[in-house]
């Protein structure tokens, strides 16, 4: 109880309601307060752009037509709560709409619903990665959440909120900048994820429940990059984009600055402050990985009626209140600093000049059967493929054929029997299941 009572002290002393709803409103995850051990960012992150003439010709693809009918739509559902039948609704439109998406020639779009154990909305996360895996390790995300609150109405916390900028602005930047990379033919050096979280109104309950789970994986991350409410300007002010530096990493927010700088077309005001852990950024930072937040103003210029809705239910936060061109600048920021990133430290394909067969046949730990592996590279695409054949039950290898935890792989994932798997430091591991 004392750690919540400071987590509210500290909030209530903030500038404003931001960047989510006061702390009264929810009980943060206090867990949050002290850093896991995450694997650290395989690379060094850069500190100035690097990739400007990969950069700016996606910039100028950025659609202000597509942003206006994507957050239309997300702001249709008459709630997207985390307990609701709407809220999951929500999310299989997300995922359907990436579903949607063309995919160049050497590339290659997952999705999936992250479903999570307390609550019925799931999170959304999509991979865009190289068709033919590269040596570039880790990956690189960014994300904001899409679930809504609606406190000061009739119907209550859960009631109806069409929540256009908390944070339908922050969703479709994100959107946008997936939509770019796919339609314009980019390939990227190491995977991008692109996240929508469940649950983020009642504690940052979806991104906190995955960024554990990364790390407890082992899996790298770069860096990740939060968006939240990205649409409003306080009229009378200077359009701007807020940098956060509490919940962030050093490096990160280094190179957020300097991609803002070269590619969101806005100026920027640094240093501001939630004071609590107050947006999804902070369960990646708290699970021990490079994070950084970009927001829509100054802090104390922030849209005043997030997540809330007058006494007779009427609506604040609509449509009206959003300004596209400003979604659009977060967009660009976006995309420039995943792109820097996903090319950051060079990558090539993961190439081989011969062809060679291996098997290899070794006898299960505990239950004494034979297990071989036969493991054949070809110069074709330059993609590893392994073949496993048990002769008896198992412990050490999936009976699906699939990969074997633990065994060597070449920076791919890979969906076998409803599992996936990933290539994590050249050894498969089980990355998640219900691909």
């Amino acid at each position: 109880m004392q750690l919540i009572t400071v987590l509210a002290t500290l909030a209530s002393l903030s500038l404003a309601l931001r960047p989510n709803i006061a702390p009264n409103h929810e009980l943060r995850d206090t867990t949050l307060l002290e850093r896991l051990a995450a694997p650290p960012s395989p690379i060094t992150l850069p500190t100035v752009p690097a990739f400007q003439s990969v950069v700016n010709p996606l910039l100028s693809r950025v659609d202000q037509g597509q942003i206006t009918t994507w957050m239309t739509r997300l702001t249709q559902f008459p709630e997207r709560y985390y307990q609701s039948q709407n809220g999951v609704a929500a999310a299989n439109w997300i995922m359907s709409t990436v579903q949607a998406l063309p995919v160049p020639s050497g590339a290659k779009l997952s999705v999936y619903l992250y479903k999570h154990s307390n609550f019925i909305q799931p999170s959304v996360i999509a991979r865009y990665e190289a068709a033919t895996p590269t040596t570039a390790r880790g990956i690189v995300i960014t994300g904001s959440h899409f679930d809504t609150a609606a406190y000061g109405g009739p119907q209550g916390v859960g009631g109806p909120n069409p929540a256009a900028d908390d944070c339908a602005s922050g969703s479709v930047a994100v959107f946008e900048a997936l939509r770019v990379l796919t339609t314009s033919g980019f390939i990227p050096g190491r995977p991008i994820e692109f996240h929508w979280y469940a649950g983020e109104e009642l504690g940052i309950l979806g991104s906190n429940e995955i960024a554990k789970a990364y790390a407890a994986k082992g899996i790298e991350v770069v860096s990740y990059l939060n968006l939240d409410q990205s649409g409003y300007i306080k009229p009378g002010t200077t359009p701007s984009i807020g940098i956060y530096v509490d919940f962030t990493t050093k490096a990160a927010t280094t190179l957020l600055s300097a991609t803002v700088a070269a590619y969101a077309g806005l100026p920027q005001v640094g240093n501001q402050v939630c004071g609590y852990a107050c947006t999804d950024n902070s369960a990646w930072y708290s699970a021990g990985y490079n994070s950084a937040m970009a927001f829509e103003s100054e802090d104390r210029y922030a849209f005043p009626y997030n997540d809330k809705v007058n006494p007779d239910g009427s609506f604040l936060d609509t449509l009206s209140v959003v300004s596209v061109p400003h979604v659009a600048a977060f967009a660009r920021s976006t995309i420039g600093f995943i792109v820097e990133l996903s090319l950051a430290g060079g990558s090539s394909p993961a190439t081989t000049k011969t062809t060679t067969t291996t098997t290899t046949t070794t006898k299960a730990a505990t239950t004494g059967t034979t297990v071989t592996t036969t493991t054949t590279t070809t110069k074709a695409n330059t993609v590893a493929t392994t073949k496993t054949t048990t002769t008896a039950k198992s412990s050490t290898t999936g009976s699906s054929g699939g990969p074997v935890v633990g065994q060597p792989c070449t920076g791919v994932s890979q969906c076998s029997a409803g599992t996936m798997y990933y290539c994590q430091a050249g050894k498969w591991i089980v990355w998640y299941q219900g691909c």
